[in-house]
């Protein structure tokens, strides 16, 4: 079904959830503009998210899904050596995997983020190194850097820390439940040669690990780890999120303490609290939320891109089956 009319459509971020929407509404007739604060599309990689069957489905209706596969981590191996002991505990992914869902697909952030904007690009405005500084309730937006425009319709696709929630949504309407931990990853050389193998190091109250593949040149760590109560420090002070990181991994081991000496010296990196994200409602008024920006479950629980990703899908279905008409599928998405 096609509008009446091409609707304006402003999303905030370009990681997953945006493109996605931008590949779907833009078959329906919407001009469609994404504002992204990054100068370009991260190109490094990113730490590995997972797709599973209604993501997949969605992703091979839009054709990308060979794309993504080519592009998979490939990991299918665990090796897990408990802390203070030398025996490891090996384990088949595929199973692990398989007992969540009979289709999935492991593969980087950044690398999926650029094959569902790639899908899209021909019909898409993409406007970098911006941000939304105030949202009108008539749709006009005010920006950092580029002159204010109107629009129909704006969506906030831009994760946990989203911008267009903290410009929109009152503190009253939403709730940011901490859950006891966090979780950083960092790039860094393959200099263990791990091809599909991801070693893990399992501690109380902590765990690092490290996996790889040899087609994608270099590797990921990942630390996980527990805290009684939320650390003191801004989501964008990476040297201090770096300290906090040292300091819950010191003595673990010395194949960990390896992994952390590339914190001075890797091109990209992660961290951020296991938050869940509660609303009672994802829209107001011309605006609406998408992915983990209106209902994230929380870095690591393992199903916040494929949210993001059926998210994306349902809203577009509602505004197509509207006809463009934000008061009628706002509430039904």
């Amino acid at each position: 079904m096609r509008t009446k009319g091409a609707r304006r459509v402003l999303v905030s971020g370009a990681s997953i959830a945006g493109p996605v929407l931008a590949h779907w509404l833009t078959r329906h007739g919407f001009s469609f503009t994404v504002v992204e604060r990054a100068p370009a599309l991260r190109r490094i990689g990113g730490h590995a998210v997972d797709l599973f069957r209604p993501a997949m489905n969605i992703s091979e209706k839009m054709g990308v899904l060979p794309r993504i596969e080519e592009r998979a981590t490939g990991t299918n191996r665990m090796t897990v050596y408990r802390e203070g002991s030398r025996r490891p505990v090996r384990a088949d992914l595929a199973k692990v995997f398989g007992a969540a869902s009979d289709r999935h697909v492991e593969i980087r952030r950044d690398d999926l983020s650029e094959i569902y904007c790639d899908a899209a690009r021909d019909d898409v405005e993409y406007v970098f190194g911006d941000s939304i500084t105030a949202i009108s309730p008539d749709g006009e937006v005010r920006f950092e850097n580029a002159a204010p425009r109107r629009f129909d319709l704006v969506v906030g696709a831009d994760g946990l820390h989203s911008n267009v929630r903290r410009l929109v949504f009152d503190e009253e309407s939403r709730l940011n439940s901490f859950i006891g931990a966090y979780l950083g990853v960092l790039t860094l050389p393959n200099f263990s040669g791990l091809d599909g193998e991801l070693v893990i190091h399992v501690g109380v109250g902590r765990t690092a690990g490290m996996y790889g593949a040899r087609h994608l040149g270099d590797a990921r760590a990942l630390f996980l780890f527990r805290s009684e109560r939320e650390l003191d420090y801004h989501h964008r002070d990476v040297p201090r999120q770096k300290e906090l990181l040292r300091g819950a991994f010191a003595g673990m081991h010395t194949q960990v303490d390896r992994w952390l000496d590339e914190l001075d010296r890797t091109p990209a990196f992660y961290f951020d609290s296991i938050t869940q994200l509660h609303m009672d409602t994802w829209s107001q008024g011309r605006v609406t939320l998408v992915g983990d920006a209106g209902y994230c479950p929380g870095p690591a629980v393992g199903g916040s891109t494929s949210l993001a990703v059926v998210g994306a899908y349902v809203l577009a279905g509602e505004l197509a089956r509207a006809g463009g008409d934000h008061e009628r599928a706002f509430p039904a998405y």
